[in-house]
């Protein structure tokens, strides 16, 4: 089995309504796509979604590392077994980066964006080639040994994010009648009274549901230590990334300290990033996406990784990703145990437009099935791509 042919896909994808949280608000997402043809006609696709305020990366900076790269490595290996490859995955140098962040470069994230895009495509085609499921290789996956369980369903959790305050009230009810476990509430925006609006929130949806807080950055040490019985009151499960990354330092050894748990987005990004973090007790949590953290293949290391170090992790998912890295999600989420929460699967109810057949968005409750079909188990619709592409690069 050899890849005969890479290209790369620029695309925008419009959202059905502006999604805002204290880094940043879009209308619009834009994707990478990598299309991996093989020379026995084999076809696998894989996607990231580059945000320049958690790896580094732009479209831009992506298509730039890619044009500069050397893919012929990928087309010199044979691809006979599962471990070929990994081997080939993990071996895979995009070039060297010179005008990437330095604070990016030195953890080691920067270019994450552009290596999930081709490894995803590379494991989809193998996996489609073998006609077996991504589901039935993330086994063979170094680290995932230990990790896997298979499941015939999950359940995704709910998310409310900054809008009108009667639609946020009226979703948050909404969430509690259709049967959420689980709800995820962006705080950190100026002009928002955060403890307002959380009491109000668990008003709302009663005390059996799940809340977890996602302040992107915006809040501080000192915010978490006057509101420690705040959270507790309100039963909050995790605070997702409440400080900037450049004050990482003002949570050492916070593991542990308060009822809830402190979860690290933005600044665990990397293997690097893990190690760091465990070391100085700067989390209780992780949130592993696929995206800015390079693959299925680093994402399983990492989830391994924490385990052994006694870190919770849930699998989060970026804002307006399409059908593909929707897919690469359940699929880890079936196949791997120990995930506190799991977002992802908003396909129909925030894109306005996909690029794959199927629809898998989760359903009543968040409840979504399991995938069976090879590789990712979805459908490009290779009209849409076409339609929505503003760059395209043959890589090889």
């Amino acid at each position: 089995m050899r890849i005969s042919r890479l290209t790369a896909y620029q695309v925008s994808v419009p959202l059905k309504r502006k999604i805002k949280h204290a880094l940043f608000s879009r209308s619009e997402s834009t994707s990478i796509i990598v299309k991996c043809q093989l020379a026995d006609g084999t076809t696998g696709w894989g996607e990231s979604v580059p945000r320049t305020y958690v790896t580094g990366e732009s479209a831009e900076s992506v298509f730039d590392q890619f044009a500069a790269t050397d893919f012929r490595f990928l087309v010199e290996n044979h691809l006979e077994t599962i471990e070929d490859v990994v081997q080939v995955c993990t071996e895979f140098k995009l070039s060297e980066p010179t005008e990437a962040p330095a604070q990016y470069r030195e953890r080691g994230c920067f270019g994450n964006a552009a290596r999930c895009a081709v490894e995803l495509s590379l494991l989809d085609a193998a996996a489609r080639s073998w006609n077996i499921s991504i589901s039935e290789l993330i086994p063979s996956l170094p680290g995932a040994a230990e990790l896997c369980e298979s499941r015939d369903h999950v359940h995704y959790s709910a998310v409310l994010t900054s809008m009108k305050p009667l639609k946020q009230g009226s979703l948050a009810l909404l969430y509690r009648l259709t049967g959420f476990q689980s709800c995820k509430v962006k705080v950190g925006l100026p002009g928002i009274d955060d403890f307002a609006l959380l009491r109000k929130i668990r008003m709302l949806t009663g005390r059996k549901m799940g809340l977890r807080l996602d302040a992107n950055e915006a809040w501080t040490r000192q915010l978490l230590d006057e509101h420690a019985s705040d959270f507790s009151e309100l039963a909050i499960q995790s605070i997702e990334q409440p400080v900037s990354h450049k004050y990482l330092s003002t949570l050492h050894q916070i593991r542990g300290q308060l009822t809830t748990q402190i979860m690290l987005d933005e600044s665990l990004c990397s293997y690097r990033d893990a190690e760091v973090a465990i070391a100085k007790g700067y989390c209780d949590a992780f949130n592993l996406r696929i995206s800015k953290l390079g693959g299925l293949i680093p994402t399983v290391r990492l989830a391994h990784l924490a385990r052994q170090a006694g870190i919770g992790y849930q699998m989060g998912c970026q804002v307006g990703e399409t059908g593909i890295l929707s897919a690469a999600g359940r699929h880890f989420a079936t196949s791997i145990q120990g995930i506190d929460f799991l977002e992802g699967s908003f396909d129909r109810y925030l894109l306005q437009q996909n690029i794959i057949k199927e629809d898998l968005s989760f359903q009543w409750g968040g409840r979504a099935p399991a995938l069976m079909g090879p590789g990712l188990s979805i459908t490009i619709d290779e009209e849409q791509i076409q339609k929505l592409k503003e760059h395209e690069l043959i890589l090889i």
